[in-house]
C-alpha cells in the first residue's frame, strides 16, 4: 500500500493529528461577527519594521490574539495568535525584518500567551541553526536580545507555541514572517512574498473536518496580490515558505532562474553557471528561494503552488461562497500577474499547423472517467486506456492550433503547463487574458481554439483547469513534447512516463497510474541494446506527492544522466549521473539519459518508493 506518510510529506495529509475538538476553542469567526480582536492586516512587505538609531535596529515585537480575515474583511475569519509590532496591528505574515550585512540588530519580544510558553527562531546570527526550543518565552515573559545580520541572503523567522506546536495544536505557521539581509547600498527593487498557514482541527458539520487558512502575504486568492510589471522588467522575487508543508511553486506562461535556495539559517547563492532555469520548483517545507524572471509579454498570468489541494476553493473557509457573485474555481496559494501591455517574445516559423482535441466522459464505467482523445469516436476498451490523453509532439516555433471540443457533460478548460504562449491561450478559465480575448470556461457541446507557441524542445504538460481534483484524477491530462526543428521523435529510444491518480484519495496501487496502468500491474516491456542511449522523460502532474525514478539491474543501482528540467536544459554543474532521481514534485517534469552497458534484464521504476512503484522491465542484448 502507499505510504501514507509520504504523500502527508507533501502536503495532502493536511492534518492527520488526533486532537481533541472539545478541547480546542471557538476559532471560526462567521462574516460581520465581531471578536472584539485587533484585526490582522495583510502584510506586503514594502516596509521594514523597527526603527534606526545610530545606524542600529531596533524592533520591539510580541504575539496577540487576533482577528484573521485571508480574504476580505467582511468574510469569515479564524482566531490566531499573530506578531505585531508594538503599538500597532498585527500582521500576518510578521512585520519584514530588512537589513544591511553588519548592521546590529536589536530585539524585544513578549508572550502574551496565558498559558502557553512561546518559542522564537531565526531572529539571531546566520550560520548555525537554532536549538529545537529555539529561544523560550514563558507566559507574560519578555526578553531584549542583540546580533548582528551578518550574511546576505534570503531568511524568515517564526515562533511556536508550546513544544512542537504542530503535534498539539495543528498548524500555526502564521507566525511567521521574513528576514532580508541586503549588501550594503543594494538598490531594493524586489518581491518579498511570504507562505503562511494556519490549520487546526475543527468540530463542526462542516463537511471538511478541519479551518484553514493558507496566505501569501496574508491573502487567499482571488484577494492575494495582483502584481503589474511591464514587458521586459527584470523582476526579483523572494519566495519564503514558512509552513511546513512543501509547495511545488508554478510561474504560468513563464520560466524564471533560481539564484539561491535557503532556510531561515542559511542562504545557498548559486554561481551564475549553476543558476537552474524553471517554471516549477518543488520547495521543501521552511525553505526559501530567489527566483529572478522577465515577463517578456502581456496578459494575466498566474503564480502559485501546484498542490490541487492548496488552491482548491474547497480549502476556503464555510461560509464565504456565500459572498461571491461568481463561481470561484481556485484560492489559497495563488498570486496573480498583469503583464502591462507590450511587444512579444514569441516566434513562428512556416505554417499554423491545425489539430482537434475531444474532450469525453464515460459515464457508464464503474469508476466516473473523463479523457482527452484525437478520435471523436475513442472509447476505451481492456487495451485501450482511456488515460492518460494522446501524447502531443510538436516541434520547435511551429505554431499549432488546438481546438478543444467539450464532449462531456460539465464544464472545462485547459492548461498548456510550461509553454511559453499568449496569456489569452494559457488556460485558465475567465482569467488568462491578452490582445482582448481570454480563455473561457469550454461548456458542454462548445469549444475553443488555442494557439500554442514552441519556444524551446522539452517535455511540458497539458490538463485541465477547471474543477481540477476531480477533471484531472479522472484523466484529463497527458503529456506534450517540444522536438528541435532538426530533429524527428522515435518512440524506440524517448519514453514518456506520466503519473496520475486515479482517485482524489488513493487507497493503494490500484489508484495511482503510470502511462493509464495501474501500479499494480506491469508497464510494457522495453527492448533495448547494449550502448544505445534512451530518453526517459518523467512527468507528475498528480494532486500531490513527490515521486522518483530509478533503474536497477537485479538489486545494483545503474546510474541514469539528468539532463533537463521542465523542458529546460540542466547547467553542466547539474548534469550529473544518480542512482536515484531527485524527489520531482507536483507540474514538475525532469529528463534522463539511460545508456545501459551491459546486457541482461533491468527494472526501470517509477513512483514513491521501491514498493510503491510502476515498474518496467527492460531487456538489453548485445
Amino acid at each position: 500500500m502507499i505510504n501514507r506518510g509520504i504523500l502527508f510529506s507533501a502536503g495532502l495529509l493536511l492534518i492527520t493529528m488526533s486532537v481533541n475538538a472539545q478541547k480546542i476553542p471557538e476559532l471560526y469567526l462567521a462574516s460581520g461577527f465581531e471578536a472584539g480582536l485587533p484585526l490582522v492586516e495583510a502584510n506586503n512587505n514594502k516596509n521594514p519594521a523597527g526603527t534606526i538609531s545610530d545606524g542600529e535596529i531596533f524592533l520591539d515585537l510580541e504575539i496577540v490574539e487576533s482577528d484573521f480575515r485571508p480574504e476580505t474583511n467582511d468574510r469569515p475569519g479564524v482566531k490566531v495568535w499573530a506578531f505585531r509590532e508594538k503599538g500597532k496591528a498585527p500582521t500576518v505574515p510578521a512585520p519584514l525584518l530588512r537589513s544591511e550585512v553588519g548592521t546590529i540588530i536589536n530585539v524585544s519580544f513578549t508572550n502574551n500567551h496565558p498559558d502557553s510558553i512561546v518559542h522564537v527562531y531565526g531572529l539571531n546570527d546566520k550560520g548555525e541553526e537554532d536549538s529545537e526550543e529555539g529561544m523560550s518565552f514563558e507566559p507574560g515573559e519578555s526578553k531584549s536580545w542583540s546580533f548582528i545580520a551578518n550574511t546576505v541572503g534570503t531568511y524568515f523567522y517564526y515562533a511556536d507555541i508550546g513544544i512542537q506546536a504542530r503535534g498539539r495544536m495543528g498548524e500555526i505557521e502564521q507566525l511567521a514572517g521574513a528576514f532580508i539581509v541586503d549588501e550594503v547600498d543594494a538598490i531594493i527593487n524586489d518581491e518579498v512574498i511570504v507562505i503562511n498557514i494556519f490549520s487546526q482541527s475543527y468540530d463542526s458539520t462542516y463537511s471538511v473536518p478541519f479551518i484553514e487558512a493558507l496566505t501569501m502575504n496574508g491573502k487567499s486568492w482571488p484577494f492575494s496580490e495582483l502584481f503589474k510589471p511591464e514587458v521586459g522588467d527584470s523582476l526579483t522575487w523572494r519566495i519564503i515558505n514558512a509552513s511546513r508543508r512543501n509547495h511545488p511553486m508554478h510561474l504560468h506562461g513563464f520560466y524564471y532562474d533560481i539564484e539561491s535556495l535557503g532556510n531561515s539559517f542559511e542562504d545557498n547563492l548559486y554561481a551564475p553557471e549553476d543558476v537552474r532555469t524553471v517554471v516549477t520548483e518543488f520547495m521543501r517545507g521552511r525553505t526559501t528561494m530567489k527566483m529572478t524572471w522577465v515577463p517578456s509579454r502581456e496578459g494575466k498570468w498566474l503564480f502559485h503552488c501546484h498542490l490541487s489541494f492548496h488552491v482548491s476553493s474547497e480549502i476556503r473557509l464555510p461560509g464565504a461562497e456565500e459572498h461571491d457573485d461568481h463561481h470561484v474555481h481556485m484560492a489559497g496559494l495563488v498570486v496573480g500577474i498583469d503583464v502591462q501591455p507590450g511587444p512579444s517574445d514569441l516566434i513562428s516559423h512556416g505554417e499554423i499547423r491545425k489539430m482537434k482535441l475531444y474532450a469525453k466522459d464515460y459515464p457508464e464505467s464503474d469508476d466516473y472517467r473523463y479523457s482527452f482523445s484525437l478520435d471523436e469516436s475513442f472509447q476505451p476498451d481492456s487495451t485501450h486506456h482511456s488515460t492518460p490523453g494522446p501524447l502531443l509532439v510538436m516541434k520547435q516555433y511551429e505554431t499549432t492550433d488546438v481546438e478543444v471540443v467539450n464532449l462531456m457533460s460539465q464544464p472545462t478548460g485547459v492548461h498548456w503547463h510550461g509553454l511559453e504562449l499568449d496569456s489569452w491561450a494559457d488556460g485558465v478559465p475567465n482569467f488568462s487574458a491578452s490582445e482582448g480575448k481570454m480563455s473561457p470556461i469550454i461548456e458542454p457541446g462548445e469549444s475553443f481554439v488555442y494557439r500554442l507557441s514552441h519556444m524551446r524542445a522539452g517535455t511540458f504538460i497539458y490538463h485541465s483547469h477547471l474543477n481540477d481534483i476531480e477533471q484531472i484524477t479522472g484523466g484529463l491530462y497527458g503529456s506534450l513534447i517540444v522536438m528541435p526543428e532538426d530533429e524527428e521523435y522515435d518512440p524506440y529510444d524517448d519514453h514518456t512516463y506520466i503519473l496520475q491518480w486515479r482517485s482524489p484519495n488513493p487507497n493503494g496501487p490500484t489508484d495511482v497510474e503510470v502511462n493509464g496502468i495501474t501500479m499494480d500491474q506491469q508497464q510494457n516491456v522495453v527492448n533495448a541494446k547494449v550502448g544505445e542511449e534512451h530518453r526517459l522523460r518523467m512527468i507528475n502532474i498528480a494532486p500531490a506527492g513527490g515521486i522518483r525514478m530509478f533503474v536497477k539491474q537485479d538489486t545494483t543501482f545503474v546510474p541514469i544522466l539528468a539532463w533537463a528540467k521542465d523542458g529546460a536544459d540542466l547547467p553542466e554543474s547539474q548534469r550529473v549521473y544518480v542512482d536515484r532521481s531527485m524527489r520531482i514534485g507536483v507540474g514538475e517534469t525532469i529528463d534522463f539519459i539511460f545508456k545501459p552497458e551491459d546486457p541482461g534484464t533491468y527494472q526501470l521504476f517509477v513512483g514513491y518508493n521501491e514498493n510503491d512503484s510502476a515498474k518496467q522491465t527492460w531487456i538489453v542484448k548485445d
